[in-house]
């Protein structure tokens, strides 16, 4: 069976909603109101608005500090968070022109939640939320449909980042593809959130921030997390980490997977994902 299918330009990809269960008009006007907030979001997350705060806060010197609104500091604490996680394999900020006197463990922005406002430290901060800014609208995208009392709906942006809500009656969950070649399965994505990253695309575009030389993987790598923000970040990092150390923070953290593609032994699962991909 089919369901209306909305599609929207935005963030340099295009954004998709599926929707099931309601009537195509009632999709539609649920769908228009989820990409009005898609366009909201762009106007303060990208880097390319000159008027965003992401493009305000590039443009300041060392020292100086701008008001932020809601959603950039959301936005940028789970980015922290994904950063602290990971031990920089994953840094929205990585780009920047530090300090000389700036301590290497030492992020070139500094944030006060309480004050909504973020100063920076680096000679030039450079600031790109692309690989987790995404994942955000999709959660706030997804937000928007259940206002609308839409419950099942699967959404994706730029088919790297998909995030399920309720399946469709009778169905087991949201058909999502990962893996390359003869390793590619289907996953039934239910209430969670499936992110790729590679090369493929945009070719060898992924820089390991820890080194600041481009990532030595050839396959892509993927990343579940109950959150499309959170998996789209991770992602990234599992890109450029090696799979031991992908191993180690999916054993440490229970609600998170990953997966690569081993031109010798297939699709290695990790964590959450392979317990989804074994099936009951």
């Amino acid at each position: 069976m089919s369901w209306p299918t909305f599609r929207h330009e935005a963030m340099a990809t295009h954004f998709e909603i599926v929707i099931a269960g309601q009537s195509e008009s009632y999709a539609r006007q649920a769908a228009a109101a989820a990409f009005r907030e898609l366009e909201r979001l762009e106007g303060v997350l990208s880097r390319y608005v000159e008027s965003s705060d992401i493009g305000r806060a590039n443009r300041l010197a060392r020292g100086e500090t701008i008001a932020i609104g809601d959603d950039t500091l959301e936005c940028l604490l789970l980015a922290a968070d994904a950063s602290i996680a990971t031990g920089r394999a994953f840094d929205p900020a990585y780009a920047s022109e530090r300090a000389p006197d700036l301590p290497a463990d030492a992020p070139p922005f500094t944030l006060d939640p309480a004050a909504h406002t973020l100063t920076s430290q680096a000679v030039r901060l450079h600031l790109d939320l692309g690989a987790i800014g995404k994942g955000f609208a999709l959660d706030r995208l997804a937000e928007t449909l259940r206002e609308w009392d839409v419950l099942a709906a699967c959404l994706n942006s730029g088919g790297s980042t998909a995030l399920a809500l309720a399946p469709p009656a009778a169905a087991t969950g949201w058909p999502v593809g990962l893996g390359e070649g003869k390793a590619h399965r289907m996953l039934p994505l239910v209430h969670g959130a499936l992110s790729g990253s590679g090369t493929a695309v945009k070719g060898a575009h992924l820089i390991d921030p820890r080194t600041g030389e481009p990532a030595v993987r050839t396959t892509r790598a993927w990343a579940f997390a109950p959150g499309a923000a959170t998996a789209d970040a991770l992602s990234t990092a599992f890109f450029v980490m090696n799979e031991a150390d992908i191993a180690r923070f999916c054993e440490a953290h229970p609600k998170i997977g990953a997966a690569t593609v081993s031109p010798r032994r297939g699709l290695l699962a990790y964590g959450a994902l392979r317990e989804k991909l074994q099936g009951p």
